[in-house]
């Protein structure tokens, strides 16, 4: 979650513990304050956003799925896929 305008203090509208209350609420992974009249926080809003998208996009690995009745991909959780791979071994 993003909150722009931070140059504008006297105009706050939202506290900054309310945003950090509402990325609580609502599940968010950041909330930065930024404004893009000053650059305030515009280059590590982008580096945290992109360390968050990288860090999700190692979460999941792609399974291509070639049949008749389906053609695509499904994303998996890695440890999804170790555990499926666990269940095909045998055990006797």
């Amino acid at each position: 979650m993003i909150g722009n305008k931070a140059d504008l203090e006297d105009q706050r509208v939202i506290s900054k513990e309310q945003g950090e209350k509402m990325k609580e609420d609502y599940g968010f992974d950041l909330f930065m304050e930024t404004s893009a009249k000053t650059g305030f926080h515009a280059e590590d809003l982008f580096f945290q956003a992109s360390k968050l998208l990288y860090e999700e996009h190692n979460k999941f690995q792609v399974q291509r799925i070639d049949s008749k009745e389906n053609l695509g991909v499904k994303l998996l959780e890695k440890n999804e896929e170790e555990n499926k791979e666990k269940k095909k071994s045998c055990c006797c």
